[in-house]
């Protein structure tokens, strides 16, 4: 009797083992995501500029609950969203992040990309190191190859941008209000 249920238990066991075989040696299917037509990095922005990184202060809790926050200070030289050209712009972030290897060094030059702050009044990079870009001694932001799909769904962008990985602030100005159109 055992043999007869095993005998009838193989056609069916072989037929399942084919099946699956069979689908995992298929060719996989390409999966198409539709574009955003305005791009998370530039549509959770609440500033956008480039800039000198002019202070930075670790700021202790004041309070029991509170949590330890840096102050960083920026000179904005070129405004691109929520800044003026020229402002003095304090940010605060918390000091966890810096922990974490996030940190800006005192006359430093970068381009980012930071969420409106918070109800606490913190914010930080859009999307952490894509928000964040930095800047060479003649002025030019140098992408690295993960960000530029953040930045342009527009092809004729993001092909220019992958060729030399770097922008001027004129061109950035361009890349932002192409995404938001």
């Amino acid at each position: 009797m055992p043999l007869l249920s095993l005998r009838g238990f193989l056609p069916r066991g072989l037929a399942l083992l084919l099946l699956v075989c069979s689908a995992a040696a298929a060719p996989p299917r390409a999966v198409v995501h539709p574009i955003p037509p305005r791009l998370p990095l530039i549509r959770s922005a609440g500033y956008v500029f480039l800039g000198t990184v002019m202070d930075v202060e670790r700021l202790t809790p004041s309070q029991p609950n509170a949590v330890a926050t840096m102050r960083i200070t920026f000179r904005v030289e070129q405004a691109v969203q929520g800044v003026r050209a020229g402002q003095t712009l304090e940010i605060h972030e918390w000091a966890g992040l810096w922990l974490a290897g996030e940190r800006y060094r005192k006359g430093e030059r970068v381009a980012l990309f930071l969420y409106h702050p918070s109800r606490v009044g913190l914010t930080s990079p859009v999307g952490g190191p894509l928000g964040r870009f930095a800047v060479d001694s003649a002025g030019q932001i140098i992408l690295q190859p993960f960000q530029v799909p953040a930045l342009s769904a527009n092809p004729r962008w993001t092909a220019r941008m992958r060729s030399k990985l770097r922008l001027s602030p004129q061109e950035l100005i361009q890349v932002v209000r192409a995404a938001r159109e």
